[in-house]
């Protein structure tokens, strides 16, 4: 039997536990009575940290993804089907823990749970640029909040499909806009990895000898006011283009940036 949520099996000897002392104080011995916060507190401890049991025993003890992730994986994350099976292995396996230790919020007029399969359109990109990395959690941004459509926020007031936020841990996004990038990358920017890309700069820090160029449209003909109207975003940084690039236009970016693409190799920690 595959476990996903062990602090809900642990929590059901706490709760056993807390009834026999409760009935032990009430029916036999009022003496009991102050036992009972020694389960309560236990109870209270579980339910807190609830995230980091399940995560903490999901590394440890793996379940697995289910039949339907990695069938979705096949057919519509194009990294993946490129990957060795080793690679397959680890990736299926950090994906796994990803989603289970961050969390997943659909705004709008209100908070509401995320489909698994939008989570996994979503996490996939971190998952897959940080593959090499040994913090594939991508530091303490722990939350993820998913729009269906571009968003003002209290630090930029204008509607825009992407932010970054580094002081609360919060990664926001257009998510009609990621899966629109998922199926026609060279029509739309993608507002996942430009995310993931910023967070990753903030968590790992600057690249050691990057050389900045300004042509970045050679590779696929966006101009940088393409993505900004695209983005609703006033500014960005064209190194975060660059890891755009990187990531979804490989290739070609190679091909166009071979210096750059070396650095960026080596930052991710890409072998080969």
């Amino acid at each position: 039997m595959k476990i996903h949520s062990f602090s809900k099996i642990l929590s059901l000897p706490i709760l056993v536990l807390f009834g026999g002392v409760y009935y032990l104080s009430e029916y036999v011995d009022r003496s009991y009575s102050a036992l009972v916060f020694i389960p309560a507190t236990i109870a209270v401890v579980v339910y807190i940290f609830h995230g980091n049991i399940d995560h903490w025993y999901l590394k440890n003890n793996p379940a697995g993804l289910d039949s339907d992730t990695i069938k979705w994986l096949q057919v519509y994350f194009k990294p993946y089907s490129l990957f060795d099976t080793k690679t397959k292995s680890v990736f299926e396996q950090r994906l796994e823990w990803y989603l289970d230790g961050r969390l997943f919020q659909a705004m709008g007029t209100e908070i509401k749970d995320v489909p698994e399969d939008l989570k996994v359109l979503v996490a996939s990109y971190g998952v897959q640029m940080a593959l090499y990395k040994d913090d594939y959690l991508i530091g303490d941004f722990d939350r993820i909040f998913l729009y269906k459509h571009h968003f003002p926020t209290p630090k930029n007031h204008t509607l825009h499909a992407v932010e970054t936020d580094q002081e609360d841990g919060v990664i926001i996004l257009n998510y009609d806009l990621v899966a629109m990038a998922l199926l026609q990358p060279e029509s739309y920017y993608n507002v996942a990895v430009h995310a993931y890309s910023e967070a990753m700069l903030h968590v790992y820090g600057t690249i050691p000898d990057w050389e900045y160029v300004s042509d970045i449209e050679k590779v696929i003909g966006w101009t940088e006011e393409n993505i900004l109207q695209q983005t609703g975003l006033t500014k960005i940084d064209p190194l975060v283009i660059h890891i755009h690039h990187f990531f979804v236009f490989n290739e070609k970016y190679i091909q166009v940036f071979p210096v750059q693409a070396d650095r960026l190799k080596k930052y991710f920690g890409i072998p080969g």
